[in-house]
């Protein structure tokens, strides 16, 4: 079983203090230096706009600053982080953002639509799976959705509307495998099974088996343990080669956009592209480190202190 040393943990630490944007930084701090849970919360509240969803570039490849049901998810995985900490300013965020669901914006009979479906992504930079799809405007994402209904079914009044509205969309696809799962909308693990896991063929757009099992508290983790523990050893050697972060190199970037043709003849690969990839960089370090930490593939004991 591989672990990652103290003396990697501190040479990523330096990545990710000069590299990271305040969210991720302050999320670092909290997870791994017993940092401030309200300076976390606080830097994640300026994400959030006056209707209580969230926008801006809380998706570092999507710079439209306003809300939509799938950037309030993103907002929802970097609230679990602080998961039952005390706090007025997550009180206030909470709230704002079942005032935002019971708005009913971007919500369908069949529940909310996802990234696609969202007009004003195309008036700013954004990748190709973010392109406003009108078709997409019409469909419930399952993914969203199921997200979206658990939050609303944990904070909402249960006799309010919005909560029998949760249920109702809870029961709905309560026999469908989709699902968002770090950050990936609607995966479905019965098309991509966790089980057959091969680093080597593992497509990067496939969230990872360990995503999947959550933690090893998880009733999934014994079936998928095997696959698990050569996730997490591969999780270590990727942690443990991982250097100073690079802007794409020009031959790459024609690669992409001939790949994926923008339908306007732009390009996709813009100056807030590139910032955002960037800040990619340490936020992928954040989240491998929290994985490693919670199935117990730390050398060494938290918190760490300078």
């Amino acid at each position: 079983m591989k672990k990652l040393s103290l003396d990697n943990f501190m040479r990523l630490r330096k990545l990710v203090y000069r590299s990271a944007r305040p969210l991720d930084f302050t999320k670092w701090k909290y997870l791994f230096e017993n940092g401030s849970c309200e300076d976390f919360l606080s830097v994640l509240s300026s994400y959030q706009n006056e209707d209580g969803g969230f926008g801006y570039n809380i998706e570092c490849n999507n710079w439209n600053p306003n809300s939509s049901p799938y950037t309030v998810c993103v907002a929802l995985d970097y609230l679990d982080t602080v998961g039952d900490c005390v706090s007025g300013t997550k009180d206030k965020m909470v709230m704002d953002i079942i005032k935002y669901l019971v708005s009913g914006a971007y919500l369908t009979e069949n529940g909310w639509v996802g990234m696609q479906g969202i007009p004003t992504n195309n008036d700013f930079s954004h990748l190709p799976w973010f392109h406003y799809d009108p078709k997409k405007a019409t469909e419930a994402d399952i993914g969203v959705t199921k997200r979206l209904s658990d939050f609303i079914l944990k904070y909402a009044d249960k006799n309010s509307d919005i909560y029998q509205n949760g249920m109702d969309l809870k029961e709905k696809y309560m026999t469908r495998g989709q699902t968002l799962l770090n950050g990936f909308p609607d995966y479905d693990p019965t098309s991509f099974d966790p089980a057959t896991f091969d680093p080597a063929t593992w497509a990067v757009w496939q969230p990872l088996p360990v995503h999947f099992v959550g933690s090893p508290e998880s009733e999934r983790y014994p079936a998928l343990k095997k696959v698990v523990d050569i996730n997490l050893d591969m999780i270590v050697d990727t942690l443990r080669n991982t250097n100073e972060f690079q802007i794409m190199p020009e031959e790459e970037l024609n690669a992409f956009e001939k790949s994926f043709p923008h339908p306007d003849g732009k390009r996709w690969c813009s100056t807030e592209q590139a910032i955002g990839n960037y800040y990619w960089g340490p936020h992928g370090i954040i989240s491998n480190m929290d994985i490693l930490r919670k199935f117990d593939r730390l050398d060494f004991q938290l918190p760490v202190h300078s």
